[in-house]
C-alpha cells in the first residue's frame, strides 16, 4: 500500500500545486497585478575542478547542498542514495561500495582499488575512509561517467566529491541534536573563530551512537570525529586553506544473514531470509554475537590558491592515515577483517583564461599508497597481504575554447604512470609478489552549443582506467599472478534548459560505456583463493532524466528517472579459476548492483506561520530488480523495492533554530547490501541495509 500510495500523494499535490499556480496567476492578472516572480537558484559546482553554473557544465552532475544534506538526515555517505539517480551506496562494514551507473567493485581487498573516487575536498580518500560521518558540509557533487584526465585512475566510473565548510570572518556557530527509534543520540557542533581581518579557523565536531540494528546487536554506532580548519588570505590574490579530519568508530560491526537457505534445504524461495524479521542475525543460542570494531582515522590536507593576471595556480596535498579491525560473523562463521593505510598524495594545477576564447587547466599529479589487510573465516586466512604499494604521477590538462558566442570546444588529455607491487602468503603458507607497471594515455573531446539563453546542448567523448592487480598466489613458469588493467571509454549527449521564467529545471543525459576486461574477483573452493580475473566486454547504455520545478515560493518538485543497461557481453570464466567443473559464459549477464530502472522524486510545500514556516518533505526511491554476484547466484537478487523518507519541520525566518520529527524508511525495507554466496550450498549470505528510523532533529544557528 505504501508503495502506491507514496508516488500517488506527490503526483496529486503536485497537480494540485500547479492548479493553485494557474489560478494564482490568473487572479493576479485579471486584477492587473504582475504574479511574484519565482525562480530556481543559480547551483555552482565544482566537480570539473573550476567553479561554473551547474546549467553550465557539460555533464550530469547531482549537487546537493550542505543544508539539503542536512534537512535530509545525511549522517555519511550511504544516507544520500536516495538522492542520487543510477547510484548504489551500500554498506560493506567499513566500507562504502559506490556504483554509478553499474560501475563500482566488491572487491574488498587492499590490492585492489575501487573503480569509483571518492574526495574530501580535492583529495582522494580510500575504500574504508568512505564510511566516515559527514557533517557541517558544504556540498557533495556526484560526477557520473570515466573522468580519466581530471581524475586518473581512481574515476574510471565516475567521483563523488565532498567539500567542507571553510572558515569565515562571521563568528557565526551551527548546533544539531538528534534523538530516535534504537536509543539514537547525535549531536553535531561547529564554530568560527575569526582571529584576525585575514585569518579565520573553524572547529567541528560530530558524535553518533544508536542501537544495534540486528537482534544480537551487531550494526550499531558510536562514532566520534572532529575537524580543524584554518583560512588565511593575506591578500586578495592568495589564500591558504588547511584542515584536518579525524574519527574514531567503536560501534558493533554488521554480521551477513543468510538468504535462500530455507533451512538447509536450499529451495523455496530465493529470496527469503530465515526468519520473518531479516535484521535477526540469530543462528544458535551462542552464534553468532556482535562483533566488536576499532578504527581510527586521519586525514589531513591544504589548499594554496594563488592568483596572478588571468590565472590561479593551486597546491593541494594531503595526508591519510587508517588502521581497522573487526570481527564480525559470516553467519555462524566468525570473521575478522584488516586494514591499514598511508598514503600521500599531491596535486598541482595552473588554471586561467586567454583572451575572451580561451579556458584552461594544466596540472601535475604524484601518489603514493601503501596498505596491507588480513581476510580470516572461521580460524582459516583467506587472504593475508603483507605490504600493498600502488605509486604513479600524471600529467594532465584541459582547454575549451569558444567558436563563436554559442559555440564552444573542449580537448582534454592525461598522462599516467603507475606502479603496483605486492607481498604475503597464501592460505597455505606460501609467499608471493607482484611487480607491474601500468602506463595509460586518457583523452577527452567535448562540444558545447547553446540553443537559447536557457538551453544547453552537449556531447562529450572520454576515457578512464583503473590499474590491474594481482592473484594472492605465487607465480609459477606457465601461469603468472597478474590481472590486466580496466578501461572504458564513455559516449555522453546530454540537454540543460530551464523553462517557465526559470521555474522549471530539465537536464536530461544519454550515455554509452565501452567497458574492457572488468576486474571480477570470485572464491574457489576447491584451492581456498580468492581469485581476481577480467571480463572481457561490458556493455552500458542508458539515460538520466533530472528535473526540478518550483512550482510556487512554498512548493518544489525534485524527480530524477534512470535507465540503465548494463550487460556482459564477453565474459567465460575458465573452469580452472572459478565456481564449476566446466567453462561457464556469463555474456549476457546483468552487472551486479545495477538496475534497470531507479527512480527519486521529492517534493516539499512550506506552510507560512507567523515569525517562521513549516515545511512538509517527502521523498522516495524506486529501483527495479539487481543481482549482488556476477554469477547471478541463488539469493543475491534483490527484488524491486521502493524506500521513503518524509520529515515535518518548523523553521523561523530568521534562520536561527529549527524543529522537526523524521522517519526513514517508511516502508521497512530490508535492502541488500554487499553480499557473497553461502558457505554451505547455494544460497547468499548478505548485509542489509537499516531498518525504519525514526526521531526529533533541533537545530541551532547564530
Amino acid at each position: 500500500m505504501i508503495r502506491l500510495i507514496v508516488p500517488s500523494v506527490v503526483t496529486l499535490i503536485l497537480c494540485n500545486t500547479v492548479a493553485a499556480l494557474a489560478d494564482d496567476s490568473a487572479a493576479a492578472q485579471s486584477a492587473g497585478q504582475e504574479p511574484a516572480q519565482v525562480r530556481l537558484g543559480e547551483v555552482v559546482v565544482t566537480a570539473q575542478k573550476r567553479s561554473e553554473s551547474l546549467q553550465r557544465t557539460p555533464a550530469a552532475i547531482t549537487a546537493l547542498a550542505g543544508d539539503t544534506l542536512m534537512a535530509a538526515g545525511v549522517t555519511d555517505i550511504r544516507a544520500a542514495q536516495n538522492l542520487v539517480p543510477s547510484v548504489r551506496f551500500q554498506a560493506e562494514n567499513a566500507s562504502t561500495e559506490i556504483y554509478i551507473r553499474g560501475v563500482g567493485s566488491t572487491l574488498d581487498l587492499p590490492n585492489i582499488e575501487p573503480p569509483t573516487a571518492f574526495n574530501f575536498n580535492g583529495s582522494y580518500v580510500p575504500r574504508e575512509g568512505t564510511s566516515v560521518g559527514l557533517f557541517d558540509l558544504a556540498a557533495i557533487e556526484v560526477l557520473p561517467g570515466p573522468q580519466g584526465t581530471l581524475y586518473g585512475r581512481s574515476a574510471l566510473g565516475g567521483a563523488v566529491n565532498v567539500t567542507f565548510n571553510r572558515p569565515s570572518q562571521e563568528p557565526g556557530a551551527l548546533a544539531l541534536l538528534e534523538s530516535g527509534n534504537y536509543s539514537l543520540f547525535h549531536v553535531t557542533a561547529a564554530q568560527n573563530l575569526p582571529a584576525t581581518e585575514r585569518f579565520a579557523m573553524r572547529v567541528a565536531g560530530d558524535y553518533i551512537s544508536h542501537d544495534g540494528y540486528q537482534r544480537t546487536g551487531a550494526d550499531s554506532k558510536e562514532d566520534y570525529a572532529l575537524r580543524l580548519s584554518g583560512l588565511y588570505e593575506p591578500s586578495d590574490d592568495v589564500s591558504v586553506y588547511v584542515w584536518a579530519h579525524g574519527g574514531s568508530k567503536n560501534g558493533r560491526s554488521p554480521n551477513l544473514v543468510r538468504r535462500g537457505y530455507n533451512d538447509g534445504n536450499f529451495d523455496g524461495d530465493p529470496t527469503a531470509f530465515d526468519t520473518s524479521d531479516p535484521w535477526n542475525d540469530i543462528i544458535t543460542a551462542t552464534e553468532p554475537d556482535a562483533g566488536r570494531q576499532d578504527y581510527d582515522n586521519l586525514v589531513v590536507g591544504a589548499q594554496l590558491d594563488w592568483s596572478f593576471g588571468d590565472a590561479t595556480l593551486t597546491y593541494i596535498p594531503s595526508y591519510f592515515y587508517l588502521d581497522w579491525a573487526a570481527d564480525y560473523w559470516l553467519e555462524n562463521l566468525p570473521a575478522f577483517l584488516s586494514a591499514h593505510y598511508n598514503q600521500f598524495t599531491h596535486e598541482l594545477r595552473l588554471a586561467g583564461t586567454a583572451g575572451e576564447r580561451w579556458q584552461w587547466l594544466a596540472g601535475l599529479y604524484a601518489y603514493r599508497v601503501t596498505n596491507d589487510g588480513r581476510f580470516i573465516v572461521n580460524g582459516f586466512p583467506l587472504a593475508d597481504i603483507d605490504r600493498n604499494r600502488l605509486e604513479g604521477v600524471a600529467a594532465f590538462g584541459e582547454a575549451t575554447y569558444a567558436a563563436s558566442e554559442r559555440l564552444r570546444l573542449t580537448i582534454g588529455g592525461r598522462f599516467s604512470s603507475d606502479n603496483r607491487e605486492g607481498a604475503g602468503t597464501t592460505a597455505f603458507g606460501q609467499p608471493y609478489t607482484a611487480d607491474q607497471d601500468f602506463d595509460r594515455a586518457d583523452w577527452k573531446l567535448g562540444v558545447e552549443f547553446d540553443l537559447n539563453q536557457g538551453s544547453m546542448l552537449y556531447s562529450t567523448i572520454q576515457t578512464g582506467y583503473q590499474p590491474g592487480t594481482y592473484n594472492l598466489f605465487p607465480a609459477t613458469s606457465t601461469q603468472d599472478n597478474l590481472v590486466d588493467e580496466a578501461t572504458l571509454i564513455a559516449y555522453t549527449a546530454g540537454i540543460k534548459s530551464r523553462f517557465l521564467d526559470e521555474r522549471l529545471q530539465i537536464n536530461d543525459e544519454a550515455f554509452y560505456y565501452d567497458y574492457r576486461d572488468l576486474l571480477v574477483q570470485s572464491f574457489n573452493l576447491n584451492t581456498a583463493l580468492l581469485t581476481t580475473f577480467n571480463a572481457e566486454k561490458v556493455e552500458i547504455y542508458g539515460n538520466q532524466l533530472d528535473l526540478l520545478f518550483q512550482a510556487t515560493e512554498d512548493d518544489l518538485l525534485e524527480l530524477s528517472i534512470g535507465y540503465l543497461h548494463a550487460r556482459n557481453k564477453k565474459f567465460v570464466v575458465p573452469s580452472d579459476i572459478d565456481i564449476g567443473s566446466a567453462d561457464r559464459d556469463f555474456a549476457g549477464y546483468s552487472l551486479q548492483y545495477a538496475p534497470d530502472w531507479t527512480a527519486s522524486a521529492a517534493y516539499h510545500h512550506d506552510f507560512r506561520l507567523a515569525g517562521g514556516y513549516l515545511r512538509a518533505r517527502v521523498e522516495t526511491r524506486y529501483e527495479s530488480s539487481f543481482w549482488g554476484t556476477f554469477a547471478h547466484n541463488r539469493g543475491t537478487q534483490q527484488e524491486s523495492y521502493t524506500k521513503s523518507n518524509a520529515a515535518l519541520t518548523y523553521y523561523t525566518d530568521d534562520g536561527r533554530w529549527s524543529v522537526g520529527l523524521w522517519v526513514r524508511n517508511i516502508e521497512d525495507e530490508a535492502v541488500l547490501a554487499a553480499t557473497t554466496t553461502g558457505q554451505f550450498g547455494p544460497y547468499a549470505d548478505a548485509f542489509i541495509e537499516p531498518p525504519r528510523t525514526y526521531g526529533l532533529r533541533l537545530t541551532f544557528g547564530l
